[in-house]
């Protein structure tokens, strides 16, 4: 499993315990790695046939993944989803089969600075605001070297904004990217054009700066950005303002957004499959779940679950019920009008590739179709 440090790292430690508590007879050995390297070391322990029995798994990855994973639905007892919520099972199934159990479900939100509303005179963002009314705010909030929204070129912020716009989607139905269909490009127009025709977005220093928005939002340079919702609570305890979090605007089709998560699936080369089978029961069992969400480590995939999870935000938040109020309701309306996202087979690929040419659109140096041609160009290869 990947882990971001000791706190992390602790967490899954305590989830291995919960299975040879529950099976003396098993002990799992966990090995971890940053996100940021965890694939790449997945794949080279492949190739090596080294692969360990139970794989971590995202789900915009997960097709690139799936030859090496044992479908669950072949492995006798191993895919008892009662208690899931039913995006998080579908987000982990690739050409109709499940691959992994969820440990997580995350849909995107637009978290803005609710000071910066009042101020401005604007009626913060409610279920059912429109795309027009986002750039109206976007406008209106750009002001004294503040911006009113901040760009992204990580995947899920700037897609699940596409995908409201005007249901632009960038992979077919089959896994395939289709970057330069004309709805994309329509879309990332529209995207960059907040920066370079009305002025009223931050654009990333960088391509190395994956979380811009996010960062610019947190230091309150940028009045609104594109977040996930594992990052509810620490948004709200960092920012020194109010913060708001409400659904994604809505387009034409309505509020849009992709959902994606994690979860834990079997590994073809397992030798123990069996016994991998009853550690996975665990690992995405009742007890796992409520503690993660207690610790804050995920908005958990079972529902059951989900109560920890807003006493771990309203403890996080230090008792800013309001904002955790809004912050859930906003959760549960992205999961209900939420599309499962998975990428191609090369999605790292294609996402290193965003960060390298979207940063010329943003800027105007170059425009969103040229970008997003030479994105599909590479991705094909």
């Amino acid at each position: 499993m990947w882990a971001a440090g000791a706190d992390e790292e602790k967490q899954l430690k305590h989830l291995a315990s919960l299975v040879t508590r529950e099976y003396p007879d098993i002990e799992l050995d966990l090995k971890t790695a940053p996100f940021k390297d965890y694939f790449t070391k997945l794949q080279t322990q492949a190739a090596g046939g080294d692969q360990p029995c139970i794989v971590s798994m995202q789900s915009l990855r997960l097709s690139g993944f799936a030859d090496l994973m044992e479908p669950l639905d072949d492995l006798q007892g191993a895919t008892g989803t009662d208690g899931f919520e039913p995006a998080a099972l579908e987000a982990l199934q690739w050409e109709g089969k499940q691959y992994a159990l969820p440990m997580d479900l995350a849909s995107m939100l637009m978290y803005y600075h609710k000071d910066a509303f009042a101020k401005a005179g604007l009626a913060e963002p409610k279920p059912g605001w429109t795309v027009a009314d986002f750039e109206k705010a976007a406008k209106s909030l750009t002001t004294s070297g503040k911006t009113g929204f901040g760009l992204s070129f990580s995947d899920l912020p700037m897609l699940t904004m596409a995908l409201t716009y005007n249901g632009a989607r960038p992979v077919t139905a089959d896994g395939k990217a289709q970057l330069d269909d004309p709805a994309m490009i329509e879309a990332l127009t529209w995207y960059s054009g907040l920066a370079t025709k009305d002025g009223a977005a931050s654009i990333p220093a960088s391509s190395s700066d994956g979380g811009w928005a996010e960062t610019q939002f947190v230091n309150g340079n940028a009045m609104m950005a594109v977040d996930g919702t594992w990052n509810l609570g620490s948004t709200s305890a960092q920012a020194k303002f109010k913060v708001g979090v409400a659904p994604i605007p809505a387009g034409p089709d309505g509020s849009k957004t992709y959902v994606a998560n994690s979860g834990f699936g079997i590994s073809k080369s397992c030798a123990y499959k069996e016994e991998a089978v009853k550690a996975l029961s665990v690992l995405t069992g009742p007890e796992a779940q409520n503690y993660l969400a207690g610790q804050g480590r995920v908005s958990p995939a079972r529902t059951a679950a989900q109560p920890a999870y807003e006493k771990f935000l309203t403890q996080q938040t230090g008792g800013k019920t309001e904002t955790v109020e809004a912050g859930m309701d906003a959760v549960r309306d992205g999961l209900a009008g939420g599309e499962p996202f998975v990428g191609t087979r090369n999605w790292d690929e294609v996402n290193t590739l965003f960060s390298q040419y979207l940063l010329e659109a943003y800027t105007g140096s170059t425009t969103a179709e040229a970008a997003l041609t030479a994105i599909q160009k590479k991705a094909e290869r």
